[in-house]
């Protein structure tokens, strides 16, 4: 997990480091890392779900991608935003699945960190250095 955690952080930063300066702001790099995730889900041969809302959740809770292989098996689920929110959480705990990420992006390293009393075991947590 460490080696996974460790090579998809390098490769997401690469990725938010190739967006232009003028245009990386929050939307665009939320929307850019769950681009990335569609695709690395795809390689991995299981099919991506955007914008996934798991049926056991009334308040409206949401994942932004869930990867489902072949018999329609939810094999990893992916959060992404600024920082870790307590809806993410609760949103990925719904989920019989061994593989949760919820992944932070915000530049604010303190916010971050304060935000991290959220995860519950069983979810990773990655956050993007943004340079």
């Amino acid at each position: 997990m460490k080696s996974l955690k460790s090579t998809l952080k390098g490769a997401l930063e690469a990725e938010l480091a190739r967006i232009p300066q003028p245009f990386r702001h929050g939307p665009v790099i939320h929307q850019t890392i769950k681009c990335f995730l569609y695709g690395m889900v795809k390689e991995a041969d299981l099919w991506p779900i955007p914008d996934f809302r798991p049926p056991r959740m009334r308040d409206g809770g949401f994942i932004d991608l869930i990867g489902v292989d072949s018999s329609n098996a939810v094999k990893c689920a992916f959060a992404v935003g600024p920082v870790v929110e307590l809806k993410a959480v609760k949103s990925l705990e719904a989920l019989e699945v061994e593989e949760k990420w919820i992944i932070t992006f915000s530049t604010l390293a303190k916010k971050v960190k304060e935000s991290t009393f959220f995860l519950k075991s069983g979810i990773e947590h990655l956050h993007l250095e943004q340079k």
